[in-house]
């Protein structure tokens, strides 16, 4: 039980970082700091590097090539790398159970009075990218605390939703 759980904890924190990979560079990087992502199912791994071959017509000279640079430690080239992160992270079985949280969920994360308390005892003004960051903060928090899967562009746009939802609650609730 500790041993799965462990397991989708990893699948988490790499799916988490894999999120903000958007460029070709980002993925080379992340193949490179984190190979123990493409491992979590060596079946998966395999029917990768067979997809690669096969998709780049290569015959077995050039296969026995490639893994012999791999484990000689040239490493793997560039574009399987990418190859891989979308293979394996995108659309692999092990991560395939992870989704996004939607943005309304993120938003729901706390209540307008709550985020203004907190900001008030911050000392914090409701406008302005000390209020964003802030609040960005809380918000993350507490996504990972519940063990929520939430990228970058929704937490800065849900942070922007919570920001104004407050503004109004306080509109609502504070008037002359």
């Amino acid at each position: 039980m500790a041993k799965e759980q462990n397991l989708k904890q990893k699948v988490q924190q790499y799916w988490n970082t894999a999120q903000l990979c958007k460029t070709r560079k980002q993925k080379i990087t992340f193949f490179d700091e984190n190979q123990e992502a493409f491992k979590l199912d060596p079946d998966d791994g395999e029917d990768a590097k067979n997809q690669y071959w096969e998709q780049n017509g290569m015959n077995d000279d050039d296969i026995e090539e490639f893994e012999e640079g791999a484990l000689l430690g040239d490493g793997y080239p560039d574009e399987y790398k990418i190859f891989a992160f979308d293979y394996l992270i995108t659309s692999g079985k092990v991560f395939s159970g992870i989704t996004a949280t939607p943005m309304h969920e993120i938003v729901s994360l706390i209540t307008s009075e709550k985020l203004q308390e907190k900001l008030d005892n911050e000392g914090i003004s409701y406008s302005g990218s000390e209020a964003e960051d802030e609040v960005m903060l809380i918000l993350e928090r507490i996504a990972k605390k519940k063990g929520l899967t939430v990228c970058e562009d929704d937490l800065e746009a849900a942070t922007k939703v919570t920001i104004q939802e407050m503004r109004d609650w306080i509109d609502d609730h504070y008037e002359d």
